[in-house]
């Protein structure tokens, strides 16, 4: 399923953490939502004409390679000429993805039916990969397309996704202008071209942080990992409508259940060049922490505490001190959340305060920050693959954590906790 999870280093105080588990929870419920309204409004490709024998798929097998192959000509054949505004769009569309290195770019019909004489309507499921980055076709997405007949075969003739999904297609990074890559030996960064500086400061940052991220997670020998970076808030809400909160600088993506589908990074220009100059070092340790979460994505599962995740992905990109959390136990006084209300799934989807967001952040870091201590990475990353072991076991979260620590540490959950306390405030 695929995630979405958020940084937030150095403006902690002044940014909720509360984005992780919103965005996680609304992503859990498929790739983008694209559910059609009506799901029997065409005939499956099983149950009437072969869609290999009448060339639908060809065509589409056409517009996809010639997208890899980078032959314009070749794209150009199969638009219908009698439709000129959707062929031109589509050779704009075509000509601002020239610089993306595609390895593969994957549309494969899923149904069709016929909406007049030689007009038909194909859902398509959509997705591409990258040379060099993840190998597994991630985030499938699902369009439509007209197609009419003509003389040479089938044409796209047009975008069907109101019609046949039942609502407006989400806006594509290559819809705000021409698509222009920077590619290093670990990432590769996507940006427009008033976006460059951004760019090429994240790469920059990107590569710099991987050899500490591999050093952490042994055999999280990464591909190379997409970064794109929009020019704003305004761009990102248009391609993840509901899934992005304004005040977010940096989000890393997963694309896919399988840990070769891989997770790309996406990045606010506006709030990055802002923090640049505000909070120097948070977009370094933003990209760390990033980077760390698509290194763990295969380690973790629906169960795997978010302290966990949270902590180690802060460990690795640098944490900071924990003057709140140490002045509320010093003080005696009660605190909300408690390290064991974020060894729940949703525990932080009930961050709703800037001190609550920033308590949870400090716990997670001096949990983390204790078990790498005391206890040795090895065994962090021992918990993190026993957790997803234990994923469907029909058991009550408490107890499951609890078995969890006994038989990884050694110790139960509560002598953990007792633990954890007072080392946040030995330290």
């Amino acid at each position: 399923m695929p995630r979405m999870d958020t940084a937030d280093l150095n403006r902690r105080p002044l940014l909720p953490l509360i984005i992780a588990c919103l965005v996680l929870a609304m992503f859990c419920t498929g790739c983008f939502g694209e559910t059609p309204a009506n799901v029997d409004w065409a005939t499956h490709e099983s149950t009437g004409a072969s869609a290999s024998a009448d060339g639908i798929q060809e065509t589409l097998d056409t517009y996809a390679s010639a997208l890899v192959e980078k032959d314009r000509v070749r794209f150009a054949s199969i638009l219908d000429q009698e439709n000129p505004a959707f062929t031109e769009q589509e050779l704009q569309r075509f000509d601002g993805l020239i610089e993306v290195p595609f390895d593969r770019y994957y549309l494969n019909l899923i149904s069709q039916t016929e909406s007049e004489p030689g007009k038909v309507a194909a859902k398509v499921a959509t997705a591409y990969t990258l040379r060099g980055s993840f190998p597994e076709l991630p985030d499938l997405r699902r369009d439509a397309y007209f197609l009419v007949r003509r003389d040479g075969g089938w044409k796209l003739a047009g975008d069907a996704g109101e019609q046949i999904l039942g609502m407006k297609r989400d806006a594509r990074f290559e819809d705000f202008g021409k698509v222009e890559a920077l590619e290093g030996d670990r990432t590769i960064v996507f940006y427009q071209s008033p976006q460059t500086e951004v760019a090429q400061q994240a790469l920059t940052m990107a590569e710099a942080s991987l050899p500490r991220i591999e050093e952490f997670v042994p055999g999280a020998s990464l591909p190379k990992v997409p970064v794109k970076v929009y020019k704003g808030t305004d761009e990102i809400n248009q391609t993840f409508p509901g899934k992005w909160q304004e005040w977010t600088g940096g989000a890393s993506r997963q694309l896919g259940e399988k840990a070769e589908q891989g997770g790309e990074i996406i990045i606010d220009a506006e709030v990055f060049q802002e923090t640049d100059k505000t909070s120097p070092g948070y977009n370094q340790k933003m990209i760390a922490h990033e980077l760390t979460h698509i290194a763990l994505f295969p380690l973790t599962g629906d169960r795997t505490p978010p302290f966990l995740i949270e902590g180690l992905a802060d460990h690795v990109a640098g944490i900071e001190d924990v003057v709140l959390l140490k002045n509320r136990l010093q003080s005696g006084s009660d605190f909300s959340p408690t390290l064991s209300d974020l060894y729940q799934p949703g525990g932080f989807s009930a961050l709703l305060t800037t001190d609550a967001a920033t308590l949870a952040y400090e716990e997670s870091d001096m949990a983390v920050a204790l078990l790498e201590e005391r206890y040795g990475n090895e065994k962090v990353l021992a918990l993190l693959r026993e957790f997803r072991r234990r994923e469907s076991d029909n058991v009550n979260q408490a107890v499951l954590v609890d078995e969890i620590f006994r038989s990884v540490l050694g110790v139960s959950w509560n002598e953990f906790e007792n633990d954890w306390r007072r080392y946040v405030l030995e330290n």
